[in-house]
C-alpha cells in the first residue's frame, strides 16, 4: 500500500510507535501511552473534532512525520475516461459537461475510448460525406463534435486523449471473435485524417491518440505484435503531421490481475532497436476494475471495502509502474480506465455510497503506487438506472452503475442536469487534497479492515491527510476511531478538515445521492456546489493532533505552515 523506503526521522525527533491500535474503551489512554513513548512533551487533553458525544472504542496513531516519498500526487492526475460513442452523439458539450469538471478543478483529462472505440464512423477529409456502414452503430464523428469538444475543453482547462479504432486496420484473422459487434471498414488513412482534424481544432489540448481499447480482448496479436501496430499507427500520423509531434498511448491492456500482456508490450517496446519507445509514446496505459459484473460474475460492497481488494490493488498498480522502468521513467504510466466493476458496474454495489468512499480511496491508491493519471469510466448521457443490455442497440449510449453522474428523468437530460453520483463525491473529496508528494504514514497492515489513510505534502509546505473508516456504519460492530497523527516538527498551524458522509439510511448500501455530503456541501444538478464545503478545526498540540472518523465517512485534514 504504500511505498517501501522509510523515510528518515525528521530533525531532533524520535520515531514513535505508529501504528498502534486497541479496542475497548481506553483508546486515549492508548494513544497517550503511545505519544509517551515518542518522548514528546506532555500536552493538554486530546481535542476531538466531531460534535458527537458517543467515544470511539477504537485508537490508531499514525506518524506522518516523516520526509516525503518518491511517489507524487500531480497535476491532472483526475480524469473520466468517455466513451467514443458519447462523442459521436453530440454529448461532450460545454453546457453539459464544463460545470461538473470544473468542480473537480482545472486540471483534468477527458479519455475519448472504451469498448466503442471500434464502433464510431468518422468522417474528416475524403470521408466527410461518406455514409455511415450499418456496423457504426456507436455513431458518426464529425468536425461539429471537434467544435464542441475545444468549447468545453476552453471552459474548464481539461485536455483530452483520442481514441482510434484497432480492429478494422488490423489483419482481420487477427480478431479473437469477427462475428461479436463487428468494426465499420474505417481504413488507417481515414483514422489518421480523424487525428489531423482533431489537431487542427485542438491544438496542444489533444495530449495523445491512443490506438485501440484493450487489444488483448478483442484480438490475438502478441505484445510484439501490438507494439508494431503502434509504430506504424504514429508513423502514419507523423507522416501526415510531421511537424505536430503527436504521440500514441497503448496498449490499454485488459483489467487482468497479472500484468502478463503489458509485460509482453514493454518487453518488445524496450528491446526494439529502430526506435526509443519515448520518441513515439506519450502514455503506457493499462486498464483496472477491482470487482467485475460480466457475465455471472457479481460484487459486493464488503468484497469492494475489503483489505484484500486495497491489497490486490495495490500489487497489480505496483506491477504496472514496476514496468515503466524498462523505459528509465520516459513513459508516464496511467490507468485510463477504471471503475468499481467491470461491464457497467454492480447494481447496488457501484452506485451506492460505497462507491464514494472507494473512488476517494482508489485515486489516492493509484497515485501513491505510481501512476501518473487514473481516469473513471463513466457515462455522459444517461436517466438514472436505465440500464441497457449489450443486446441492445442503444447500449453504447445508456446508464452504467458505476457512471459519474446521470438524469433522474427525460426532462432533466434533455436540459442537460445531471445528478452527481456517489462516485462524483469522492472524486469530489479527492480533489481537495493538495497535490504534491506522499508522505508515509506507516499505517499497519492489520489497519486495512477498518482505516485508510495517505498523506501529501505541497510545495508550499501544507500537509494534507486523508482518514477514511470503512467500515459500514449500518454494521453494529462498526465503531469511530480516534486517529492521533504524530506530525512534522516544522511550522505546522493548527489543521481544518472537511468530511465526506452521507445521511441516507442503509449504511454504505445507500444508494440516495443527495443525502451525500463533502463539508456539508451538495452538488446541483446544474453541475455547480451548493456552497463551499465548510471546515472544522483539528488543534495541534505538541506536534499531535487526533481527528475522530466516524465508520462510513471520511476526514480531509490540512495543516498549513
Amino acid at each position: 500500500m504504500h511505498q517501501t523506503t522509510t523515510p528518515p526521522d525528521g530533525p531532533g525527533r524520535p520515531r514513535s510507535a505508529a501504528g498502534s491500535r486497541r479496542r475497548g474503551s481506553h483508546g486515549a489512554l492508548v494513544a497517550a501511552a503511545v505519544l509517551a513513548a515518542t518522548a514528546l512533551p506532555a500536552g493538554p487533553a486530546i481535542a476531538r473534532v466531531h460534535d458527537t458525544a458517543t467515544p470511539a472504542d477504537r485508537s490508531l496513531t499514525l506518524d506522518v512525520s516523516g520526509r516525503p516519498t518518491a511517489a507524487e500526487l500531480p497535476a491532472g492526475f483526475q480524469g473520466f475516461s468517455v466513451e467514443s460513442a458519447d462523442f459521436a452523439h453530440g454529448f461532450l458539450t460545454r453546457a453539459r459537461m464544463a460545470e461538473r469538471l470544473k468542480t473537480l478543478g482545472r486540471h483534468g483529462v477527458l479519455r475519448l475510448g472504451g469498448y466503442s472505440m471500434d464502433l464510431v464512423w468518422p468522417t474528416f477529409g475524403a470521408w466527410r460525406n461518406a455514409p455511415a456502414p450499418e456496423q457504426a452503430i456507436g455513431g458518426t464523428v464529425d468536425q461539429t463534435d471537434f467544435d464542441a469538444l475545444k468549447d468545453l475543453l476552453d471552459a474548464t482547462g481539461w485536455k483530452v486523449t483520442l481514441g482510434v479504432p484497432l480492429k478494422a486496420v488490423i489483419d482481420p484473422s487477427k480478431l479473437k471473435d469477427p462475428t461479436k459487434d463487428p468494426a465499420p471498414p474505417v481504413t488507417l488513412d481515414q483514422a489518421v485524417a480523424e487525428v489531423e482534424a482533431a489537431h487542427d481544432t485542438l491544438g496542444d489540448d489533444l495530449l495523445s491518440v491512443e490506438i485501440g481499447n484493450e487489444f488483448d480482448n478483442v484480438t490475438t496479436l502478441s505484445g510484439a505484435e501490438m507494439w508494431n501496430t503502434v509504430k506504424g499507427y504514429q508513423a502514419a500520423i507523423d507522416a501526415a503531421l510531421p511537424h505536430a509531434g503527436i504521440k500514441v498511448s497503448g496498449p490499454s491492456a485488459n483489467t487482468s490481475p497479472s500484468n502478463t500482456v503489458l509485460d509482453g508490450f514493454t518487453a518488445a517496446a524496450a528491446a526494439d532497436p529502430a526506435v526509443r519507445p519515448e520518441r513515439i509514446m506519450a502514455e503506457l496505459s493499462s486498464h483496472l476494475y477491482p470487482a467485475s459484473h460480466c457475465g455471472s460474475s457479481t460484487a459486493t460492497i464488503a468484497q469492494l471495502m475489503s483489505a484484500d481488494t486495497h491489497r490486490r490493488t495495490q500489487t497489480k498498480l505496483q506491477g504496472v509502474a514496476a514496468l515503466a522502468t524498462r523505459f528509465g521513467g520516459r513513459v508516464p504510466m496511467t490507468v485510463n480506465e477504471s471503475n468499481s466493476a467491470s461491464c457497467s458496474g454492480q447494481p447496488g454495489v457501484s452506485d451506492a455510497y460505497a462507491a464514494a468512499l472507494w473512488s476517494l480511496d482508489h485515486t489516492l491508491e493509484s497515485a501513491q503506487s505510481g501512476m501518473a493519471r487514473l481516469e473513471f469510466h463513466t457515462n455522459t448521457a444517461a436517466l438514472c438506472g436505465d440500464f441497457k443490455p449489450r443486446t441492445s442497440p442503444e447500449y453504447p449510449i445508456s446508464y452504467r452503475y458505476y457512471g459519474a453522474f446521470c438524469a433522474t428523468d427525460q426532462a432533466e437530460l434533455d436540459a442537460d442536469r445531471l445528478s452527481a453520483s456517489p462516485l462524483y463525491y469522492g472524486l469530489w473529496a479527492a480533489a481537495r487534497v493538495a497535490r504534491g508528494r506522499f508522505v508515509d504514514v506507516s499505517l499497519p497492515d492489520d489497519a486495512l479492515d477498518t482505516t485508510r489513510a495517505y498523506a501529501v505534502e505541497a510545495r508550499d509546505g501544507s500537509l494534507t491527510v486523508v482518514l477514511i473508516n470503512v467500515q459500514d456504519p449500518a454494521d453494529p460492530e462498526a465503531a469511530a476511531e480516534d486517529v492521533s497523527l504524530v506530525l512534522p516538527s516544522q511550522r505546522l498551524h493548527d489543521g481544518r478538515t472537511v468530511r465526506l458522509s452521507s445521511a441516507a439510511p442503509g449504511g454504505l448500501a445507500a444508494q440516495d445521492a443527495s443525502r451525500i455530503t463533502l463539508g456539508g456541501a451538495t452538488v446541483a444538478p446544474t453541475g455547480r456546489p451548493s456552497g463551499p464545503p465548510r471546515s472544522t478545526a483539528v488543534p495541534v498540540h505538541h506536534g499531535t493532533a487526533t481527528v475522530r472518523v466516524a465508520a462510513g465517512t471520511a476526514e480531509i485534514v490540512t495543516f498549513g505552515r
